[in-house]
């Protein structure tokens, strides 16, 4: 009986680990609220470029990344080696690309103290972002 309740504890442990880095990645996709506003390109200049923001993978991986002054891009997903790109605003939406992981143009949504990357063709999120 006490071997079936440690295994049920452990379980639930194992299950409760697992959920979490689950749930850290729907969080970081979720939707943006609806008193989030888009962002211009102004805007988005002046709120991301320079600044680190941290977000996680669709996989549950935690990321930092620096959209530089210089069009210059910095990505570094969990242990993975830190990864150089480019990124432009066009029409009040930013694309970012890296040789590794491809292009990505999101339209930028913001309630004052997150941000939301939100795909500019499919409207999906493709991240929510804390700011350094």
């Amino acid at each position: 009986m006490n071997k079936i309740v440690v295994y049920s504890l452990v379980m639930l442990f194992m299950a409760g680990c697992s959920s979490s880095g689950h749930q850290a990645a729907v969080d970081a996709h979720a939707d943006a609220p609806a008193n989030a506003k888009q962002l211009n390109a102004s805007e988005i200049n002046s709120t991301v470029i320079g600044r680190k923001h941290s977000s996680v993978t669709s996989t549950g991986y935690p990321f930092s990344e620096t959209l530089n002054p210089d069009g210059t891009a910095v990505i570094q997903i969990s242990s993975e080696s830190m990864q150089n790109g480019r990124w432009v605003i066009v029409e009040d939406v930013i694309c970012v690309t890296y040789q590794k992981y491809g292009k990505e143009c999101n339209k930028v949504l913001s309630d004052g103290t997150t941000l939301w990357f939100v795909d500019s063709m499919s409207n999906k999120t493709n991240n929510k972002f804390t700011l350094k």
